[in-house]
């Protein structure tokens, strides 16, 4: 079977004008966001595109649908970039600034030719504007919130293609010609359609499921997920991200944050003189008294150093005091009621943002080392870091 120009041409006009139908209708029903509507206006610029060239192929003498064409096409996947760049909670001045200018450059390049352009008239900035926006929209589609979604990777490979290609395009076009062999075999109008075709297909999957997906937390660069371990104490790096959100947010209000720190510095010794299982015994009690004795609404985290740490708002430096206190006299007693051969020495240092400033590293810095210095004091349990 052979294919013709104009075969080609049709179905990839059929493709695009059903796919972009398809979605206009969806964001119409779903009201959706600013990245989703982006890409409805770019399908909606490959619908217009679409039917300028018919227009051209049944009236030749119509440049000006030639023209405007060539700018629906540059459009179409300039919005793609726009629609992603949306999607990362990017500004759109700038970008949308070059996209308009790329599209007012491809429509005037025809104009300028007048009726006597030919065929490929304003094709250079066609192809160079075409290819530069869909390199901006590969790269966009691996930064940010849309980076982090597999589902973008479709979308960044065929953008990879389209850009590669229509820069090899432009290449062959300006060095050998529009008549020659090389451009008639690899960069005709029927290798053109194809890529189309597969893009429109993969745009349309790929930004309805992004757009389906999409939560609160687009285009936020802090997406985290807290991990706990089995007695419910979060692990360090859990424990970091949620506490700066909390110092973040205690920042704005000028609030008081606290964090405590409690660490046993006797474990490896006691492993060494009563063995491992009297350690672990030890170690469970610390953890699950320090989980049970702090503030309700508190997080529990293991700190980088081996302490645990305890972060909570607080409007009271006495109250404070008077928690830390509690849990160091308890934490003694639930090591008494082990029945071991040693009670290991428990320290208590608290860090407070009145005093250290709302930096996350500052104040479990503070706390650890108030913490190892109540370990070595006959006189204080629990100390102070002081600024």
């Amino acid at each position: 079977m052979t294919l013709d120009n104009f075969t080609v041409s049709l179905a990839a006009a059929v493709v695009i004008i059903v796919s972009g139908v398809m979605y206009l209708v969806e964001t119409l029903m779903r009201k959706d966001g600013l990245s989703g509507r982006l890409w409805a206006v770019a399908f909606l610029s490959g619908i217009l595109t679409v039917l300028s060239y018919l227009v051209w192929a049944a009236a030749p003498d119509a440049y000006l649908a030639v023209a405007v064409g060539n700018a629906g096409f540059v459009a179409s996947a300039g919005f793609i970039w726009l629609g992603c760049r949306a999607f990362n909670d990017r500004s759109l001045r700038w970008s949308g600034g070059v996209v308009a200018v790329l599209v007012l450059i491809a429509g005037l390049a025809v104009v300028l030719a007048g009726p006597d352009g030919g065929d490929w008239a304003g094709a250079v900035p066609l192809f160079t504007g075409t290819g530069a926006m869909a390199l901006l929209g590969a790269i966009e589609s691996r930064r940010g919130a849309i980076g982090r979604r597999w589902s973008s990777l479709g979308l960044t490979v065929v953008l990879g293609i389209e850009a590669v290609w229509f820069t090899a395009r432009t290449l062959a076009f300006v060095v050998y010609g529009p008549d020659s062999d090389v451009f008639a075999t690899f960069f005709n109008t029927i290798v053109s359609s194809f890529l189309t075709i597969a893009l429109t297909i993969v745009a349309v999957v790929v930004t309805s499921v992004l757009r389906a997906s999409e939560s609160n937390l687009r285009g936020q660069p802090d997406v985290y997920t807290l991990s706990l371990g089995i007695d419910g104490v979060l692990l360090p790096a859990s424990f970091r991200s949620a506490t700066t959100t909390l110092i973040d947010r205690a920042s704005s209000q000028s609030e008081t944050i606290c964090v405590v720190s409690v660490r046993i510095d006797d474990l490896g010794r006691i492993a060494t003189a009563f063995g491992p299982a009297e350690a672990e015994q030890v170690a469970a009690s610390w953890r699950a008294g320090v989980r049970q004795y702090a503030p309700t609404a508190a997080m529990v985290g293991e700190g980088e150093s081996g302490s645990l740490l305890i972060a909570f708002l607080t409007a009271s430096f006495s109250d404070v005091r008077r928690m830390a206190s509690i849990l160091h006299r308890r934490l003694l007693d639930d090591f008494g009621a082990l029945g071991i051969s040693v009670v290991p020495v428990v320290g208590v240092g608290i860090a407070l943002t009145d005093r250290l400033g709302y930096d996350f590293a500052a104040l479990v810095n503070g706390a650890d080392q108030a913490a190892a210095r109540s370990v070595t004091s006959p006189d204080a349990s629990v100390i102070i870091a002081e600024g």
